[in-house]
């Protein structure tokens, strides 16, 4: 009897952490529900811009030193999600990239956001995008692609003047298969989280297990395209750093502190960041520092040049995978001819976001809960201009916060 309750008490210890993450993932559900969402806001000022211009911008980086924006956008992500398992028949519309000048308020819409061209791209090939990241050093902008023919890494020179984007390399690697977030550690080494182990595509309810459950299957992999750069058909090298249930934005705190963001932990991990010996041809290391857990489900984190670390995500899961599979009906030039019941649906069916700064002074700020934007995934903040720019996965425009 004494040997069976060691056992009992020894499975119970092992699943607590198990259970107690899932009650956390639950009561989130279940406390930020419709009706139940406490709403707040401690923006100074805030407007939606740019609602006619673009929708489904899932990142946002800023070149601070020229008071830009560059933003990742795809329409094609109502037809087409490889995260959340949207996979409509029919043509795709492909992603494009835009930059918005949001330092000079007076300037007109025409001239503080534009389109960049995207030239030298493979013919035919198609283009969805996730996260990004620039090395401002070589004008290069490297942008997560979730291709139909498998997920890539493209790169392009980025012409921040004529605003054109030279493709000139895609990265592949069997361990990016299932690419969402990217880092830089310089202009050729990279640190890429992969959401998910089970992909949607191809594993649909093992895929769902997997992000109900906070399986940590998720990965943070270290890519070096030290010899690609020299030579298109090299081939690149990858390594598993560490895993993460759900592993979605990453982000440089500072030169030895990176952090994850989980959005089923739902959290940011911090790990201290090791790079290896001179001359070694070892991977650097991630060594877990600490978590700072968040009441909602976080998607991209971004660090301001004063240090803070803005997360934006989603409070309701329910809510966005909702509007997430309506916004092909929604956004339909036909939706105006649509029977009254999807009229309706399109005009109650939102998804709440939700924008925190956190520092290692004052821990967590909640900034903005609520639904005059949905769907945040991105909140990146110039602490010199004291601006914001907050991108939705499925949200309409932007939204830009001013201090």
């Amino acid at each position: 009897m004494a040997f069976k309750g060691a056992i009992f008490i020894l499975a119970l210890a092992a699943l607590s952490p198990v259970l107690y993450d899932s009650f956390v993932r639950l009561s989130i559900i279940f406390n930020n529900a419709p009706g139940k969402l406490v709403k707040l806001n401690n923006l100074k000022s805030f407007e939606v811009k740019f609602e006619d211009s673009v929708r489904s911008c899932e990142d946002a980086l800023l070149v601070e030193s020229k008071g830009l924006a560059i933003l990742s956008c795809d329409p094609g992500r109502e037809l087409y999600n490889t995260v959340m398992g949207i996979f409509l028949p029919g043509p795709v519309p492909g992603a494009e990239i835009f930059g918005y000048f949001y330092d000079d308020t007076s300037a007109p819409d025409s001239e503080s956001f534009k389109r960049f061209e995207i030239q030298g791209y493979e013919p035919g090939a198609d283009f969805h995008t996730l996260g990004m990241a620039y090395d401002e050093e070589t004008s290069t902008l490297f942008i997560v692609n979730h291709r139909k023919d498998g997920p890539t890494i493209e790169a392009f020179k980025l012409d921040l003047t004529a605003f054109t984007a030279e493709h000139f390399r895609t990265i592949r690697h069997p361990l990016l298969h299932a690419p969402n977030a990217i880092a830089l550690i310089n202009g050729h080494e990279l640190l890429v989280t992969n959401d998910h182990h089970f992909i949607s595509e191809k594993f649909h309810s093992l895929s769902l297990l997997e992000t109900y459950l906070g399986i940590p299957l998720g990965t943070v992999v270290h890519v070096d395209i030290s010899s690609l750069l020299e030579d298109p058909t090299s081939d690149v090298k990858a390594n598993v750093l560490a895993r993460v249930p759900f592993a979605n934005g990453i982000t440089f705190l500072n030169e030895t502190t990176l952090a994850v963001a989980s959005t089923t932990k739902p959290g940011v991990y911090f790990y201290t960041f090791t790079k290896p010996e001179p001359n070694s041809t070892a991977p650097p290391t991630l060594t877990y520092k600490s978590l700072v857990r968040l009441p909602y489900y976080i998607d991209n984190i971004r660090v301001s040049q004063d240090g803070a670390l803005y997360a934006a995500g989603h409070p309701h899961p329910p809510s966005l995978d909702k509007f997430g599979a309506t916004r092909h009906k929604c956004n339909s030039p036909g939706v105006a001819a649509a029977d009254p019941s999807t009229q309706e649906e399109c005009q109650i069916t939102n998804a709440p976001s939700w924008i925190t700064k956190w520092t290692e002074d004052k821990g967590v700020e909640h900034l903005y809960v609520g639904t005059d934007f949905p769907t945040s995934c991105t909140a990146a903040f110039d602490s010199q201009r004291k601006v914001g720019v907050v991108a939705g996965l499925y949200g309409k425009g932007i939204m830009v916060w001013r201090e």
